[in-house]
Order: C-alpha cells, then structure tokens, then sequence
C-alpha cells in the first residue's frame, strides 16, 4: 500500500499530539529516575494525571506506538536521545522489533539516561504548538461510520494483511474517525505497527 505523504506531518493526527504531550512529562521523569515502563504504565500514568481530558482517558496501549512516533519525531529533528526507548512492551520486557532491528535499545538508553533533559520541556512545547499548526485539516467521521469502513476495508483486504493488524483495530478506526482514507489508516499502521 502505498503512501503518498510527502511531511511526516501528513500522518500524525490531532490525537497522536495531544497524547504526545501528555506522555513526553512522563517520559522525562522516567529519563531523570533511569527507569523503563510499559506502554500500559505509560497510558494509565496518562490518565491518572489528567482525570478530566477525554483524549487522556481513552488511550489505549495498542495505539501508544504511534504517539510515541511524534515524541520521536521532536528528538530527531533535534539530534536528541530516543526516549522513547523507555517504553518497552510488557511481554517481551523489550522495545518492538522494529526498533531493536534498527538499534540497540540499551545503548540509546544509556544516552536517553546520561543526558540533561531539564532545558529541553519548553523546547517540548514550542514543537508541540508547531506540530498542531502543521496538521492537515480533514473531515472527521463518526465513529460508527469509521468502524464500518474499517471492516469492509479489513474483509476485502484481509488476505494481503497480517494476523497481527487485528490488534490496531481501534488505532486504524480512530485514524479514519480523524478523516485518513480506510487504505490509509491501514498502511500507517502497518508501517508503524511495531516500531517500539
């Protein structure tokens, strides 16, 4: 499937930035104690520090990925540690497979923990703020609409796709909720499905 972004921007959704400013706090104060969490820890501290944000509160760990992708978009766009290299998936105690197949996520870690993270939160902010100009406006879609267009895209396409995508089912409905064509929302998630 192929995508026709031209930005990393193109991809993000209004979602993916707010959660991403909502976990990046938590990342560094997991940074300054040289401490890894699960993408579950990572969702639930969300919640329990934002009681009253809907976004927050209907995080689910499945999607984390693709927030963390934003944090991760800001730390290389400023030649920064990989924090998000802290967030490990319960299971397997480690990053995902597309991170550890590209680096060794104890030698970022090592980077991620020895750096000074403190001047960088209002760095933080400006991209957050930069990030939510940058976004393209789309029509959103109801979700029981979205949930329909994901399942008729999933039954004629589920031959090609991997037993695997069954698991984003809610981040590939959300992304059409957000206004992203079903062959969209369905290749991004394959592309990012397991990254970290």
């Amino acid at each position: 499937m192929p995508s026709s972004s031209k930005s990393p921007y193109d991809k993000i959704t209004s979602i993916d930035v707010q959660l991403a400013a909502i976990f990046y706090p938590i990342l560094i104060e997991h940074a300054k104690r040289k401490m890894r969490l699960t993408y579950g820890d990572l969702v639930s501290r969300g919640k329990e520090l934002n009681p009253t944000n809907e976004v927050a509160q209907n995080a689910i760990p499945v999607s984390t990925g693709r927030r963390l992708d934003v944090v991760r978009m800001f730390t290389n766009e400023r030649n920064l540690p990989d924090i998000t290299s802290l967030v490990i998936g319960k299971s397997s105690g480690e990053c995902g497979d597309g991170f550890t197949r590209s680096f060794d996520p104890e030698e970022v870690r090592e980077a991620v923990f020895s750096f000074d993270w403190s001047g960088i939160s209002s760095e933080f902010d400006g991209f957050v703020a930069s990030a939510k100009k940058s976004l393209i406006r789309r029509k959103r879609i109801d979700k029981l609409a979205a949930t329909a267009l994901m399942s008729e895209y999933f039954y004629a396409h589920r031959a090609s796709l991997p037993d695997w995508i069954k698991e984003h089912r809610e981040t590939v409905i959300e992304l059409i909720e957000e206004g992203f064509s079903p062959e969209t929302a369905y290749s991004q998630v394959l592309e990012g499905g397991h990254f970290c």
